[in-house]
């Protein structure tokens, strides 16, 4: 069997933690035990951790013995740097990314690490992303579904994929606090329960229809919660696109599922059976990669590799999705 490798997952510097408990606004943190928190945008409840392997890497190794995984490519999640000024942003990433590097060097081939940026100030992300590429051997980039609002489509953000894709880092697009947070709110849903994969798909698929994958042909995404929505509103997507291209603007050379299929890789994070298999079928096993969203309730670490297992796949397919993709997207041998 091919080594698992966990592409989606989660560590909370211990430095991070204290900064984010003594903030007033959003995003905060309130400690509810020695190793329990609670994290808050305005007033509402995002997510609770508790997993001493948040920030300790000795008990986290526990945990993936355990479970059968043997690698992690380890990324920091929301609360991310962009959401605090920009000169505070550019000297956390700085210090996360540093902490990151020490943490994949106490366990060589355990872990390897995608970059925390400042996108509220690309220029200081592009000299960050940099360094963490040339000093710290970081093998992708963490980014959000929007930057404290603003779409990742925008303009802006092309020097930093420009960036990516020289550098042929993957970008992790992760949830942020959806676009649509006030309807949620005003109908008292969850965010996890559905925001934050819409949120991601609106913004893989905004790549898509505003041609960034035309403008950087050999960029890479990966697109977690098993690709949000997108492989369940394939057709709709395909069929908005011939509806409202001319009318909205769009300007591709193909179809939109075309472009997801080349440029986009998703994870394997589901409980559904059903939901795994129709993904499979939209994006087939070559762009699948294995995910546990370790540290937070909605994952499924405890299982996660029995999953793919009962997939009903060959074992050369199920290796592939375990980890083989992974070695091949991140590059982790080189």
């Amino acid at each position: 069997m091919a080594r698992v490798v966990d592409i989606h997952n989660h560590v909370y510097p211990t430095e991070w933690i204290e900064y984010l408990t003594k903030r007033r606004d959003s995003a905060r943190i309130e400690r509810t035990g020695p190793t329990s928190m609670t994290l808050y945008w305005q007033d509402v409840h995002i997510t609770h951790v508790s997993a001493p392997g948040l920030y300790d890497p000795a008990a986290r190794i526990e945990d993936l013995d355990k479970y059968g995984i043997d690698a992690q490519i380890i990324s920091l999640t929301w609360p991310s740097v962009e959401l605090i000024p920009a000169r505070e942003g550019t000297e956390w990433a700085r210090r996360i990314n540093d902490y990151f590097a020490e943490f994949c060097r106490r366990y060589p081939g355990r872990f390897y690490a995608n970059a925390t940026l400042p996108f509220q100030d690309v220029d200081g992300a592009l000299k960050e992303l940099e360094r963490a590429r040339k000093d710290l051997a970081v093998k992708g980039i963490m980014m959000f579904s929007n930057i404290d609002g603003k779409p990742i489509a925008s303009p802006d953000f092309y020097p930093l994929y420009a960036m990516a894709q020289e550098f042929d880092l993957p970008i992790f697009i992760h949830p942020a606090i959806p676009l649509t947070a006030e309807a949620m709110r005003k109908v008292r849903l969850p965010f996890s329960l559905y925001g934050f994969t819409l949120d991601t798909t609106m913004a893989v698929v905004s790549l898509i229809f505003q041609g960034i994958f035309e403008t950087f042909p050999r960029l890479k995404v990966i697109h977690p919660h098993l690709g949000g929505v997108v492989p369940y509103l394939a057709g709709r997507m395909e069929d908005a696109f011939r509806s409202y291209a001319k009318a909205w603007g769009f300007q591709l050379t193909k179809g939109p599922s075309e472009y997801y299929k080349d440029h986009v890789y998703i994870d394997s994070i589901s409980r559904y059976a059903p939901a795994m298999k129709c993904a499979l079928e939209f994006v087939g096993p070559d762009h699948i990669c294995f995910g546990t969203d370790y540290g937070h309730p909605v994952g499924n670490v405890e299982r996660a590799v029995d999953y793919v297992k009962h997939m009903g796949l060959s074992e050369k397919d199920t290796n592939k999705i375990l980890g083989d993709n992974a070695d091949r997207i991140f590059r982790l041998n080189q």
